[in-house]
């Protein structure tokens, strides 16, 4: 069962006032759950029961607003208590055949816009996602999995998911332009005990371009690239069929099922993350299960830039590094950070890494912390900051990773210039006064790298002393980095 939750749009015929006041004759209330028919038509001809519930009355500016996700819990809450009485033989008033046939038990909810934050907000605020939650009470769920598309972060507390999560931000939305998306994964990071998230950004892809009765976007990016021309909606429609398809698969197929579904979503960790999705330039970040990590370095505050996550010495030499806290800030003392110079999703929590000249810094576990063995992948996150002289304009960059172990025997593994990490973002710079000086109309989005733990070769994987980023490739350079760990599959 999968129920697909439409964002805030008016619904009824905006007033003088600029509201739109509900209720409307249905004859001229836009019907914006509507614009979600091709993912539901693609859904069920895949076997599963979709529903696309008209939520205008949660989302209108015109009728007496009570807390946000009130009355858009109630809705959602009657809708599935109605399928789960239909589908046990009950009054049905849906017009298919549900007796039998939807096992709401197998539950996903997707969300586009506001609909999608609001997804993660009531599945957290009921329980949805646990067996004792207000859902399996009133005979619907748990809730398996959230896949939100171009979500904004309004409800301030509406970060962390328990489930797998999967968000999707148009590397164009000119509605949600800081691509706030990306917050519902940070929030899983430095989570205890959490299940396995991603995010993909997706070249030429807009916000409006999900919803087939939408128009454009407020902003239009015409000096980003990929964005001029934008994706055409058929194909950005496309490509989020094709995802949610494997979102669902990753949820509910049979093991093998599921671990196809993963690798097509990005997230097999013996290959390099890849430069695309389903036909589509798109970056991607990914975190396994907690189960399946172990985190070196975040970092989650400063402190990590002297002492890592494990107890050990983090030690730069003949390189700087700089933490920036999570969040966006105008603070001359976090220039370096870039936050008011061009997008970085959801302005993660990371370090900053310079050099001019032969660098390295490295991490040392505390003896016996380390077994590399019982992990697939050494991963991490990184993005170049175009905005550093320490860039060469144009070029990518390049770095080694160097384990020791136990011994002092040591092997090393460049992490090449063809990664998607490491490119130069490129974009025109505005010149519009009621923007900051120097902004730069890009994504500079933190992606995966990911190097196999198989390629150290000739070492004690079993007993690492250390892992060391050795920049030996590029005579100079400015990257941001965070979340070397180890994972597993």
């Amino acid at each position: 069962m999968v129920v697909i939750l439409h964002g805030t749009h008016p619904g009824c015929p905006v007033d003088d006032a600029g509201v739109d006041r509900w209720p409307c004759d249905p004859e001229v209330e836009q019907r914006n759950y509507a614009g979600f028919e091709y993912l539901v038509r693609a859904l069920a001809a895949r076997g599963y029961v979709a529903l696309a519930p008209n939520i205008n009355a949660e989302n209108t500016f015109g009728f007496g607003e009570p807390i946000p996700g009130v009355r858009l819990w109630q809705l959602l809450d009657q809708q599935l208590i109605a399928l789960a009485t239909a589908a046990r033989g009950g009054d049905n008033a849906f017009g298919v055949e549900l007796d039998g046939v939807a096992d709401l038990s197998r539950l996903a909810l997707m969300g586009h816009s506001r609909g999608g934050e609001m997804a993660n907000y009531l599945t957290r605020k009921y329980g949805l996602d646990i067996p004792s939650g207000v859902g399996t009470a009133h005979g619907y769920g748990p809730v398996a999995g959230l896949l939100l598309v171009a979500p904004p972060r309004i409800v301030q507390d509406s970060v962390g998911s328990n489930v797998p999560l999967a968000v999707i931000l148009p590397a164009c939305d000119g509605d949600v332009i800081g691509q706030d998306g990306q917050d519902f994964y940070e929030a899983v990071r430095f989570q205890i005990e959490h299940s396995w998230a991603t995010t993909v950004l997706l070249d030429g892809a807009n916000h409006n371009g999900f919803n087939t009765i939408l128009g454009g976007d407020m902003i239009t990016h015409t000096g980003r690239p990929g964005c001029s021309p934008l994706l055409a909606t058929a194909e950005q429609q496309r490509f989020l069929v094709e995802y949610a398809a494997d979102f669902l698969i990753a949820l509910f197929g049979s093991e093998s099922e599921a671990a196809a579904a993963m690798a097509r979503l990005g997230f097999d960790i013996t290959q390099p993350a890849p430069a695309e999705l389903y036909g589509r330039p798109a970056r991607i970040t990914s975190l396994p299960t907690s189960a399946n990590r172990q985190r070196l370095f975040g970092p989650l505050d400063e402190a990590e830039l002297m002492t890592n996550a494990l107890g050990g010495g983090t030690v730069a030499e003949g390189a700087t590094l700089f933490f920036c806290p999570p969040g966006y800030t105008v603070e001359a003392e976090f220039a370096a950070c870039r936050r008011p110079n061009f997008t970085n999703p959801a302005n993660p929590a990371m370090a900053i890494v310079s050099w001019s000249g032969p660098a390295e810094v490295r991490f040392q576990p505390l003896p016996g912390q380390w077994a590399a063995s019982d992990y697939t992948a050494l991963t991490l996150r990184v993005a170049l900051d175009p905005l550093s002289e320490l860039n060469a304009v144009g070029a990518a960059q390049s770095f080694s990773v160097r384990l020791t172990d136990g011994s002092g025997a040591t092997a090393s593994v460049v992490v090449g210039p063809e990664e998607p990490a490491l490119q130069y973002i490129t974009g025109d710079f505005t010149e519009d006064e009621s923007f900051p000086p120097g902004l730069l109309d890009a994504v500079v989005h933190m992606t995966a790298v990911r190097v196999p733990v198989a390629s150290f070769s000739g070492i004690d994987l079993s007993d690492i002393d250390e892992v060391a980023l050795v920049f030996d490739q590029t005579p100079s350079g400015t990257l941001f980095v965070a979340d070397l760990e180890l994972v597993g599959p």
